[in-house]
């Protein structure tokens, strides 16, 4: 499936999990990726083991708390904590799960990868949610880096739900 075609069929989904927003004082990638979404949109959920909200916005510990499950799941955790959230994922009835990959370390690894493809959700795990979703200019300037450098490809291995 092209990435594009992956990225749109994720982001048409309305009830959207994101793991990994920070508590601290300095916001982190997943409370950008939860401002865009939710700006676009979406209905979205912060999943904290510890915090009960950030900022104004209530958090959940684990995304099978969200009451009424999810569809998709943005992983923006470190790679160490990513098998559990797929885990929690498809506990949740989420169909889609997408590991934020961006200039720093990646939100995955192989045994979240495969957690997430064994329990049928279909996974993206190239680039960020912002770089499709009415991206802004760094974000588009980010997509196109990328893909030039090879870090994004033009399709993506993404099975069919069993």
């Amino acid at each position: 499936m092209r990435i594009e075609e992956a990225a749109a069929e994720f982001l048409a989904l309305r009830r959207i999990a994101v793991a990994g927003a920070s508590a601290g004082k300095q916001p982190g990638v997943g409370n950008g990726i939860a401002d865009r979404l939710r700006n676009t949109g979406h209905e979205v959920f912060l999943v904290h083991p510890r915090a009960e909200r950030i900022g104004d916005v209530e958090c959940h510990p684990t995304v099978d708390a969200i009451p009424g499950g999810v569809e998709g799941v943005v992983v923006a955790t470190s790679a160490h904590n990513a098998r559990v959230v797929a885990e929690q994922a498809a506990r949740a009835g989420a169909r889609w799960i997408w590991f934020h990959q961006g200039t720093g370390p990646v939100s995955f690894d192989d045994e979240a990868l495969e957690t997430a493809r064994s329990a049928g959700l279909k996974t993206i795990a190239v680039g960020c949610p912002m770089m499709y979703c009415e991206p802004d200019i760094a974000h588009r300037c980010m997509r196109g880096l990328f893909r030039a450098s090879g870090r994004i490809p033009r399709s993506i291995d993404v099975p069919a739900r069993t």
